[in-house]
């Protein structure tokens, strides 16, 4: 089969692999599967369980002292086992993105970063051998495949969710209203939820207060199941006070215009 695909059809097979570590057929079965497009076939390689299956169930094989020595490049000088902001802020330059991009917040929730700006030893080098990422030329051709995670209807209410523990200060329950609204910004943008400004003006205008987790996890629930003209908005359901009194604000305005 893999002797009918054209040169550029080779070309991602090989990228694939780069990536992945699969075998060429399991690569070229995720290809197949995703009508050859790359970044989701990496995303469906690890998302849709193939690289266990492929593998034995051990995950893909990376080199661990590589990956060690990418954790010390990054590592704060006075901490022996964290990576601060400096650091980050360093990786990402060494990515080619920008700090705020939201695929840096996708990685953070692959290495199940409990902390904004931070890396533990364990979270980085462990969630580099899940990704199979043990070199910085790998984990670079893995952002297309992460980026694409924030479109795919089963892992963007995962990563939504996470971001709201990754943004809390230590030892703080709520996130603080302009963390938030900065994390809404950046996960929400107008063509995944076109009300996003108005939310956030919203909350400034008439809550400035912190942000609890049910408010922020109903939201999405919210997005996802109440149409945009709110006309089956269920106002006797069980949603948290700041959506009612959001569609009320929404309703009034509406009918100004």
């Amino acid at each position: 089969m893999a002797s009918r695909v054209t040169k550029p059809q080779r070309e991602k097979l090989a990228q694939v692999v780069g990536v992945t570590g699969a075998s060429t057929r399991t690569a070229l079965e995720c290809l197949t599967a995703t009508g050859w497009s790359l970044e989701a076939a990496v995303d469906y390689y690890y998302s849709s369980g193939a690289y266990p299956a492929a593998l034995g169930g051990r995950g893909p094989k990376t080199d661990k002292a590589a990956i060690s020595e990418l954790f010390a490049r990054y590592r704060d000088e006075g901490e022996e086992d964290l990576i601060l902001a400096e650091g980050v802020s360093t990786l990402c330059e060494d990515l080619e993105v920008s700090p705020e991009d939201p695929v840096m917040l996708v990685l953070s929730y692959h290495l199940q970063a409990a902390t904004m700006c931070e890396f533990s030893r364990e979270e980085f080098e462990g969630g580099l051998a899940r990704l199979g990422c043990d070199s910085l030329s790998k984990l670079r051709a893995a952002l297309p495949g992460l980026r694409a995670q924030l479109d795919d209807a089963s892992r963007f209410p995962e990563i939504y969710k996470y971001a709201y523990l990754f943004s809390r200060e230590k030892g703080q329950k709520c996130v603080q209203q302009d963390v938030a609204i900065a994390m809404w910004q950046l996960l929400l943008p107008a063509h995944r939820w076109r009300y996003t400004q108005d939310w956030c003006d919203f909350l400034q205008a008439k809550h400035n207060r912190a942000i609890s987790r049910d408010t922020w996890n109903q939201l999405l629930d919210f997005i996802l199941s109440v149409s945009p003209d709110f006309s089956d908005y269920d106002d006797a359901g069980a949603w948290p006070y700041l959506i009612d009194e959001f569609v009320e604000h929404m309703r009034e305005k509406q009918q100004q215009q």
